[in-house]
């Protein structure tokens, strides 16, 4: 699919970076200089710098041809006129928004936004889930279906050291997307053997989450 995120902070990055290297096309709208061209230069796709609301901004983005919109800047108004304009004047046929107040998700909805993510949930999701998940940190929650994109450190002591993908039992519902290893960033195969102080990148359902950390971390609570 070819995916366009507007906003490219900390969310966006990992965004990107999960769906770059599960072989979408991905282009990037950031209004900041800095955090456009690092983007650019880590994964070698188009990064536009400009302000997502600008109509000339989405064409030269290619939002025509898009397959999704992800309006994930921290300003709702934005976020609402990007969908919008991504939907009326070039046809996105499916536009996902940030929702920096809760409060206005119904709007969103109203007015024809097919998906949105609230940050506050997001925020309540990491201090629950830091709590309830010592080792897994997550990054981006998909409401629709209840997939998440997590994080997680693998510790000296995790179950599944020095084992191969291929061989190890992970939940259903569950891929590696990632693996950051020193400042190696991996695409991993069956044949990838973990190590500890790797940083795995994880799509799951968030019924997992438990499983999923008592695999990778161990019983760290008791």
């Amino acid at each position: 699919m070819f995916i366009i995120i507007v906003g490219g902070g900390k969310v966006g990055y990992y965004l990107v970076q999960s769906l770059v290297h599960t072989g979408h096309e991905v282009a990037v709208i950031e209004k900041k200089q800095d955090l456009a061209e690092r983007i650019s230069e880590d994964f070698g796709i188009v990064t536009l710098i400009g302000d997502g609301c600008d109509p000339r901004i989405l064409e030269q983005a290619g939002t025509a041809r898009s397959d999704v919109i992800v309006a994930n800047t921290g300003d709702d108004e934005d976020n609402l006129i990007i969908c919008q304009v991504a939907k009326l004047r070039f046809n996105a046929p499916y536009a996902v928004a940030r929702v920096n107040n809760p409060k206005n998700e119904i709007l969103f909805r109203k007015l024809g936004i097919d998906a949105t993510v609230s940050s506050t949930d997001l925020v309540l999701s990491v201090i629950e889930q830091e709590v309830a998940h010592r080792g897994i940190m997550p990054i981006i929650a998909f409401r629709k279906n209840g997939m998440e994109i997590v994080e997680t450190v693998l510790n000296t002591k995790s179950p599944v050291a020095g084992k191969s993908l291929r061989d190890i039992a992970f939940p259903r519902q569950c891929k590696i997307l990632a693996i950051l290893r020193g400042d190696e960033l991996l695409v991993p195969d069956g044949s990838t053997k973990l190590q500890p102080e790797d940083l795995l990148f994880s799509l799951i359902n968030a019924k997992s989450l438990h499983e999923l950390e008592e695999l990778l971390v161990g019983n760290s609570k008791h």
